[in-house]
């Protein structure tokens, strides 16, 4: 028995992933550096050495890069944040999975590409956009949804608050830090900073929601 050959041309799906992250990673510094509006698909492809058909192979627009990006880089289900070890304590240990989430996500924020996104998107004027709107809409619920779950199973006291404010409680400020603090231009000190605050964060929600049960 053979083994059926690509057709010619046709990338096998690691390089395709490889090529997404590059035209996506390219594609960033491109709208950081000439804005969106400024930015064309000819100069994304020209920047990773690639032609336009190449490219529209893996996206059918440069919204869709974006969208790629944001969907990457921005709010996301928190249990494809985590790896599978944490997001299995999210049933028995509900104030260490919240740990592990937040040192997930401040681990990719403060990236490069995490960074340069928000410096980005807020001189686009995208911190306003339908696209971030939506992206933490859907993050909140799912954050929501967590906690619900949590009270159903005895793992959170019923009478702390509703499962959406507990979720708004949780993220909001993380989501404000990220954005005043965790950008390109950030110095190390501020960077510090916003990481040593929204850990902290973290600590005092949990210890105010789930009591004594929430120390390390």
């Amino acid at each position: 028995m053979t083994t059926p050959r690509r057709g010619p041309g046709r990338p096998r799906k690691a390089d395709a992933g490889d090529t997404k992250a590059e035209l996506m990673s390219a594609a960033l510094r491109l709208f950081a550096r000439n804005g969106y509006a400024g930015t064309s698909i000819r100069s994304i492809a020209r920047e990773v050495g690639l032609s336009e058909s190449v490219l529209y192979a893996h996206f059918d627009s440069k919204r869709a890069i974006f969208d790629a990006v944001l969907s990457t880089l921005g709010p996301k289900n928190p249990l494809d944040v985590t790896g599978r070890d944490a997001a299995a304590r999210a049933d028995t240990d509900p104030p260490e999975y919240l740990r592990e989430l937040v040192r997930t996500a401040l681990r990719e924020w403060d990236s490069d590409d995490g960074r340069l996104l928000i410096s980005m998107m807020a001189r686009d004027g995208l911190l306003h956009s339908s696209a971030l709107r939506n992206a933490v809409s859907a993050m909140r619920t799912q954050v929501s949804l967590l906690f619900e779950r949590w009270i159903a199973a005895g793992l959170l006291p019923a009478n702390r608050a509703a499962p959406e404010d507990l979720a708004m409680s949780f993220t909001g400020f993380i989501g404000l830090t990220r954005v005043l603090h965790l950008h390109a231009e950030a110095t190390t000190h501020d960077r510090a900073q916003a990481r040593d605050d929204i850990h902290r964060h973290t600590e005092t929600f949990i210890r105010l929601v789930f009591g004594d049960d929430g120390e390390k």
